[in-house]
């Protein structure tokens, strides 16, 4: 019996050592990733060692079979991975289900829990065969085999004690130090198999080195750390006359630095060797046979022996002699380069001035959106306040008006500088155009007078205005709104900056051209602000912020229309003795003239019947909720009967509910259908009805887009009432109300 029990162990044994060979072999002969046939490959071929396992079994005591599945499964898992253990246990699994007999469920259990063992073990301590591995493999084989005598709890409950007994012994003596012994086998295959590649890579890496260090034209040597030479290539010896003999085991000092270099240059190869301040690269000579110096750039590097010991210096150096050799050559071409460098400072101090220039620009513009800020806010401060103070009860007549001029001033006021702001940035965006069309020069210049006597009145001045052209040569083609815009710009600038004396502006007929001037008394302006003063922003640079209110931007704006249309434009000033801007346009600027279109053209629509209803139908189509209400009250004061509608798609349906609306007053930009395509279908659906565009939009040309076939006329947001019910009278019959 007891040869059958030694024989059944070399059995196993060997099976396990065969087990051991297909590691070593098979699975890590290289470190290449392994595919998934592969996998499955040896997952099959360790079933077959595991089913080969199952059948060699012997009889420790009577009624108890053993053999070493656990011990191999288990390893299986812990070096073979998850693929080929799941296999492994799967098929055993299987073997030993039809094998049956009273311990089948035990014997399945411990095929699963000791394979289980060894995955987990691999992926909750992927660092184990590092430090410390035998205690590892000790602990895992512990834990495989307590889960074995766990196991026989599958067996019947009379045999469960009876069996744990008798196999108790075999558990702890003979599997556990199985377990550890099979795998400091595999962990000492695994590091045979990594130091052979290791040396392979090491021999490849070393042929490499050697092929690099004789390939090319550089010098490479290895020096010990006395500064003799263990290594030298063919290009050294090619270049320096020397042979092979000659050259090794000699000092690199003796034999190739020049005698000037020698001490300075070893000195700093002993301090390599021997600190943490390595020189990486440096340049220095060396002789050759016949006594010639050789310029070379070389490249170190700090070599270290297996224990840690610095083992000398490996350089590798490049010839760099011819290089040096045209430095004479190169100072030649420097002197030449140093004249050049003086024309180059003149084109560098033009470029620093230029941008000195644009950070001078970007400082005006930072200093344009402070006084921006306060330009804003002060308008809105006032519209804010007084609107707030007239909630106050017990209010005068006297105060309340009071309150109302303040508010319409602030209002108009910040209208301005949202209407230059949207001029530059025009401008700006190259969008600005001309809008041509026939305009008297004269009339425009009384127009003017007219408008400002008022306010110049207010401040005592004295106000004229000159102009010679005749009255044969005043209708001329140009942009009449731009005209005004420039007149108006300087106008009243004169009055800002005038308190006594006079204004005077004009106009002279120069044949071709038509010269305006504008000239005040008032302060003045320095002189080293003349060149800037049409620059954008240049506002918010003045001193005197109380008086000088405003964005920065007229100017700069006249200026751009000024030079639209062809003109030019310039200043003379004096300090406390007043300003002369001077500015000229073509009599006839050089671009087809854009007609307008008729304003209150409806030839091609039917008049409506004064007699048709007695109460005006208005329809007001605005998404504005504000604006809506405004518009909805004034008209409604005036006793028209008023129709509210918040998009143009509203808008088109009243129309077809209601069919004897007088007026539609429709917003240019609302949702779902803006006013073009609104003003389009209720012209369709009613021929007679006047209708009128409103928009934010501001500018001349802006209302030639407006007065398209479907519109009859145009309204520009803030809606003063003045103007609507100008414009409303305009088109209503008589009497209608």
């Amino acid at each position: 019996m007891k040869e059958s029990i030694i024989l059944a162990l070399l059995q196993n044994t060997s099976i396990l050592l065969a087990f051991a060979m297909l590691y070593e072999n098979f699975w890590i002969k290289d470190n290449k990733e392994r595919s998934l046939l592969t996998k499955i490959i040896i997952g099959f071929v360790l079933s077959g060692i595991g089913v080969v396992i199952i059948f060699s079994t012997w009889q420790w005591v009577p009624g108890i079979v053993f053999d070493t599945r656990s011990v191999m499964i288990s390893i299986a898992g812990l070096f073979f991975g998850t693929i080929p253990t799941v296999i492994l246990i799967v098929v055993t699994s299987l073997v030993r289900f039809f094998m049956g007999g009273g311990g089948q469920w035990m014997g399945i259990a411990v095929i699963v829990s000791s394979g289980t063992i060894g995955l987990l073990w691999r992926y909750f301590r992927p660092n184990w065969k590092d430090g410390k591995y035998k205690w590892e493999l000790l602990a895992m084989g512990i834990a495989v085999h307590l889960a074995m005598a766990c196991c026989t709890l599958f067996l019947p409950p009379e045999k469960t004690w009876v069996t744990l007994e008798k196999i108790a012994f075999p558990l702890a003596f003979v599997y556990t130090p199985a377990t550890l012994l099979l795998g400091i086998l595999m962990i000492n295959q695994y590091r045979n198999a990594e130091n052979r590649q290791a040396q392979l890579r090491l021999k490849e890496s070393e042929k490499r080195f050697m092929q690099i260090l004789e390939s090319g034209n550089i010098v490479s040597i290895i020096l010990k750390p006395n500064g003799t030479i263990k290594y030298c290539n063919n290009y050294l010896l090619e270049i320096t006359g020397y042979t092979y003999k000659e050259v090794m085991d000699k000092n690199w000092f003796n034999l190739f630095i020049p005698p000037e270099l020698k001490a300075d240059l070893y000195e700093m190869f002993l301090i390599n060797n021997n600190t943490e301040h390595f020189i990486n690269n440096n340049q220095y000579q060396i002789l050759t046979k016949s006594g010639e110096k050789l310029y070379f750039s070389w490249y170190n590097t700090f070599l270290i022996s297996d224990t840690n010991e610095s083992s000398g210096i490996a350089s590798i150096g490049v010839n760099i002699t011819e290089s040096k050799n045209y430095e004479k050559t190169l100072r030649d071409k420097n002197r030449k380069i140093a004249i050049q460098n003086e024309e180059y400072k003149l084109i560098n101090k033009k470029l620093q001035e230029a941008k000195e220039k644009a950070e001078e620009s970007e400082r005006l513009k930072s200093a344009f959106l402070a006084n921006m800020s306060h330009e804003i806010r002060t308008p809105m401060n006032g519209i804010l306040g007084f609107a707030d103070l007239l909630r106050e009860q017990n209010l005068t007549g006297q105060e309340q008006e009071q309150y109302l001029n303040i508010i319409e001033k602030s209002g108009r006021r910040m209208l301005n500088i949202i209407n230059d702001i949207i001029s530059i940035s025009k401008i700006e965006a190259g969008l600005m155009t001309l809008s041509i069309q026939e305009s008297n020069i004269n009339t425009q210049m009384n127009y003017i007078y007219t408008f400002f006597t008022p306010e110049v009145a207010q401040k005592n001045l004295q106000f004229t205005c000159h102009s010679d052209v005749s009255a044969e040569r005043a209708t001329i083609y140009t942009d009449k709104e731009k005209v005004y815009a420039i007149l108006t710009n300087l106008v009243k600038n004169a009055i800002k900056y005038t308190e006594k004396g006079f204004i005077e502006f004009g106009v002279k007929d120069k044949n071709d051209t038509f010269e305006f001037y504008v000239k005040d008394s008032g302060i003045g302006i320095p002189k080293d602000k003349l060149k800037d003063i049409f620059e954008r922003f240049i506002q918010a640079e003045r001193i005197d912020q109380t008086i000088n209110q405003g964005a920065g931007l007229g100017l700069s704006i006249t200026k751009a229309f000024v030079e639209m249309m062809g003109g030019t434009i310039s200043v003379q000033s004096e300090i406390g003795k007043g300003s002369c801007f001077t500015f000229t346009i073509p009599r006839e600027i050089q671009n087809q003239p854009i007609p307008y279109l008729e304003i209150n053209s409806k030839k091609d629509r039917i008049a409506p019947d004064p007699s048709s209803h007695k109460t005006t139908k208005i329809i007001i189509a605005e998404d504005d909720d504000s604006s809506l209400k405004y518009l909805t009250l004034i008209l409604k004061k005036r006793g028209y009967e008023v129709f509210s509608v918040s998009s143009g798609a509203e808008a088109v349906e009243l129309v077809t509910q209601i069919k004897d609306i007088d007026i539609a007053l429709l917003d240019i930009q609302m949702p779902i259908m803006d006013g073009y395509e609104a003003s389009k279908l209720i012209r369709s659906l009613n021929s007679t009805i006047t209708i009128i565009a409103q928009t934010a939009f501001v500018h001349e040309n802006d209302k030639t887009l407006m007065l398209h076939q479907y519109f009859d006329d145009y309204l520009s947001k803030p809606v003063k009432p003045t103007d609507l019910f100008q414009i409303i009278d305009k088109y209503l019959p008589q009497n209608v109300n």
